[in-house]
């Protein structure tokens, strides 16, 4: 089984879009098997960019 992480990003979080997104990776017959929300501190982001 093949895992892709998606992150998305704040403005659409801010914009109400969240279920939306969700909505059409389900319409592509992908499985959610996990979801997890999270605010990055300074050093999480710099790690993930780096």
């Amino acid at each position: 089984m093949e895992k892709t992480l998606v992150i998305i990003k704040p403005d659409a979080v801010n914009r109400g879009l969240t279920g939306e997104i969700i909505k059409r990776f389900e319409q592509k017959g992908l499985a959610i098997v996990a979801i997890k929300m999270k605010h990055l501190n300074e050093e999480e982001l710099n790690e993930h960019y780096a």
